[in-house]
């Protein structure tokens, strides 16, 4: 679901995101990534250049030629437990 021009709203492996194509990337940001046409979460790291998923694996040198970040996560959207409850 697209928000604005350069932000989506992408659900994937149990997480909701707000995800901006147009922010680069800093050091620790929360990105989603484009690993030859499979999607995964990860991190960014650049010293050295890293970017770790969430399941743990690093991902440097030549591992990174097939990878590209599609955006910077803005925000995590979760849900109430009880959607019923007022906020307060």
């Amino acid at each position: 679901m697209q928000v604005n021009e350069s932000c989506y709203v992408v659900e994937l492996a149990g997480f909701r995101c707000i995800v901006d194509r147009s922010l680069q990337p800093e050091n620790g940001s929360r990105v989603l990534l484009d690993m030859s046409g499979m999607y995964e979460w990860g991190y960014t790291l650049f010293n050295p250049c890293q970017i770790v998923t969430d399941d743990g694996l690093i991902l440097e040198d030549d591992l990174l030629e097939d990878v590209a970040v599609v955006g910077v996560v803005k925000y995590e959207v979760t849900s109430l437990p009880d959607e019923n409850r007022p906020i307060i």
